[in-house]
Order: C-alpha cells, then sequence, then structure tokens
C-alpha cells in the first residue's frame, strides 16, 4: 500500500517534533530508535521537495531569462 503524500509543511513540522521528543530523553531504546528512523525519512521527503521546488525555481528563470534575451 502506498503512504499518503504529506504536505512539505507538516513533514517539517513532524520532523521538529520528533527531534523534540529526542531530545527530551524521555523515551525508551526502540522508541528512539524507530523516532530516530522515522526523522530520517521527513528528512529526506523535505529534501526531496526543497529540491524539486529548486529545480522548478531554476527551469522558470531560466525560461524568463531565455525570453528577456530575445528581445
Amino acid at each position: 500500500m502506498a503512504e499518503k503524500k504529506i504536505s512539505f509543511e507538516d513533514a517539517l513540522n513532524e520532523l521538529e517534533k520528533t527531534v523534540n521528543t529526542l531530545e527530551n530523553g524521555e523515551c525508551t531504546l526502540d522508541e528512539a530508535i524507530a523516532l530516530f528512523e522515522k526523522g530520517v525519512k521527513l528528512s529526506s521527503d523535505c529534501r526531496k521537495t526543497l529540491d524539486n521546488a529548486r529545480q522548478k525555481i531554476m527551469t522558470l528563470t531560466d525560461a524568463e531569462n531565455g525570453a528577456a534575451d530575445d528581445d
């Protein structure tokens, strides 16, 4: 079954909560490992979203610069 895609903002908020819980230090080792794994996935998802946004911006900027060069 495919995972539900969450928004960048929701993923970032969840990552912040996960980090805070880990920094709190009041969880068991097994819980900490599970939270760490969750944090790594959330971090990767956020990075991919930002990379995609950066690529779109670069594409749009390049297209705009190309159109301006034609003038």
